[in-house]
């Protein structure tokens, strides 16, 4: 009973942390949210 509270807790948490990263990431627009911004060769105006 307690494990399933725990692991329901962890899951919970992961995809809140998850959904929290992915808003974040989409507001700051296209350019500014990607991982290879300073070496990527797209024109991002």
């Amino acid at each position: 009973m307690v494990i399933n509270i725990v692991i329901g807790s962890v899951l919970v948490g992961y995809i809140v942390w998850t959904l929290y990263r992915f808003f974040k990431k989409s507001a700051q627009g296209k350019c500014a949210g990607c991982a290879i911004k300073d070496s990527c060769k797209a024109k991002c105006d």
